[in-house]
């Protein structure tokens, strides 16, 4: 009974895609195959067959659609691993940190400076590179519209940080502390690939491409600061028996905590101080990381899969004709 109610509502969500003047006949046509198809007890298939015309673009003849097996995988797949793929790439930069510092903390001065952006360098590499799959895995995506398509992206990323997080990563003192910033990055990057998708829907490929750069930096430099606001106070160090805790930071350079905890510098400026910064990086480590290793894919699946198939990007020549 229930597969076939969720059956009937993929079939009413199908039919709301098309013209209101060929609804009546499709829906008779869909809601007798899904008669059929209960009526043999095929409840896989009869998902299987509403999810189908669910995620086809309307217009599309039923000889010429993809089997849905191929196109749900097509799309499930990439945006189930690629976030995997990210807190992989996190991982990988860490480990690689680690051992090289390893080797270099007995014979250069530098090495403890180093570790962050080396771990930055790295991560940012892998994430360069995932997002390259990512824009080509977005041209056979069944997702279509800039809200699916950002939602499609942003839900299985939640996923995954919950997952991993309940796997041991977080413990569950730690929970208050770090899920705020991480909910607001969740629902602010879903925001900003549902802007990049309705420019790049429009052909504005760049102006989408710039947006989404732009947002996905503010909005993860927001959750860092949120995140920081959360754990440590603003104002005078607490005293214990005569002796400052330095236990406080200065919320003034607060837009330079994401930087600085990704370089572990506050680039000459005086704030954040080096404690600050150790403070900072003490309580928000791992989070700038995964925005850091998460967003370029997030962003370049976002854009291509809601580009036209025609658009060129303002400043590219068209393709001369044969």
């Amino acid at each position: 009974m229930v597969t076939r109610r969720l059956a009937a509502f993929l079939l009413r969500l199908a039919a709301r895609r098309w013209p209101a003047e060929l609804r009546g006949d499709l829906g008779r046509e869909w809601a007798g195959e899904l008669h059929v198809l209960a009526a043999e007890g095929r409840r896989a298939r009869m998902l299987r067959y509403a999810a189908s015309l669910a995620v086809s673009r309307p217009g599309t003849p039923q000889a010429e659609r993809a089997p849905v097996d191929r196109r749900l995988r097509r799309t499930a797949l990439p945006l189930l691993l690629a976030p995997l793929g990210g807190v992989a790439s996190v991982v990988a930069g860490a480990v690689v940190m680690s051992l090289a510092y390893a080797l270099l903390s007995g014979l250069v001065s530098w090495a403890t400076a180093a570790q962050l952006p080396v771990w930055t360098a790295l991560t940012a590499t892998l994430a360069v590179l995932l997002a390259v799959g990512a824009g080509r895995w977005a041209r056979r995506t069944a997702l279509t519209g800039p809200l699916p398509v950002a939602l499609g992206v942003v839900l299985p990323i939640g996923l995954v940080l919950v997952t991993v997080g309940l796997a041991g990563a977080v413990r569950p003192d730690e929970l208050p502390a770090v899920a705020p910033g991480l909910l607001f990055w969740l629902a602010g990057l879903a925001l900003v690939l549902w802007g990049a998708g309705q420019l790049a829907a429009r052909g504005q490929v760049w102006a989408a491409w710039l947006l989404g750069a732009l947002g996905a930096l503010a909005v993860a430099d927001l959750a860092v600061v949120l995140a920081v606001v959360g754990q440590i106070p603003n104002g005078a160090a607490s005293v214990v028996d005569g002796v400052p805790q330095g236990d406080t930071i200065s919320y003034v350079s607060a837009p330079l905590w994401l930087f600085a905890c990704l370089t572990d510098s506050a680039f000459g400026l005086p704030r954040p101080t080096d404690w600050e910064i150790f403070l900072i990086t003490d309580r928000v480590l791992i989070e700038p990381y995964l925005y850091l290793a998460l967003t370029p894919y997030a962003l370049a699946y976002a854009v291509r899969a809601t580009r036209p198939a025609d658009a060129t990007p303002a400043g590219e020549a068209a393709p001369a004709p044969a």
